[in-house]
């Protein structure tokens, strides 16, 4: 059976997409800007730290630590709450009575996307795509100049 042809379980509570949103909001005005805010706030605060970290602490431990956890809390809120809210996406992993992990994947189609906010959709799908972008030239600055210590923060 495929993930795709797996039923939900019985204990879902809300229909993905039901969710009451406000569509009576003016274009170009953010339907969740505390949600844009930390959408951006956790990938901009690990790009600054690893930029700056020597300016509070001398520790690569602190440093290392300080990104991944940043980085971890950018993972979680975009798998969780930016992915649904913005752009209409989520996912999540289930094991059957077999032990089989399925994985499932879904995305507001049809009327529910029109509930989506562009501009959010915009500011999702760049943040996105550029902050691994930037990660992968901060990493060939550091490598190309002989840091490797830095090269793995």
């Amino acid at each position: 059976m495929s993930s795709a042809t797996v039923p939900l379980l019985e204990d879902d509570t809300l229909a993905f997409g039901d969710e009451d949103l406000d569509t009576s909001t003016k274009k170009g005005v953010l339907t969740h800007p505390y949600v844009t805010f930390f959408h951006l706030a956790f990938r901009g605060c690990a790009l600054f730290f690893y930029l700056f970290c020597r300016v509070f602490t001398d520790s690569f431990i602190s440093s290392f630590i300080m990104i991944v956890l940043l980085l971890s809390m950018d993972f979680w809120t975009v798998k969780n709450i930016t992915g649904r809210l913005m752009v209409g996406l989520r996912w999540w992993n289930y094991v059957d009575d077999e032990g089989k992990s399925h994985w499932i994947f879904e995305s507001r189609k049809g009327q529910l996307q029109s509930r989506i906010n562009d501009r959010e959709s915009t500011i999702f799908w760049t943040a996105l795509i550029l902050t691994p972008f930037m990660w992968c030239i901060l990493f060939l600055i550091a490598f190309l100049s002989l840091n490797l210590k830095c090269s793995l923060c």
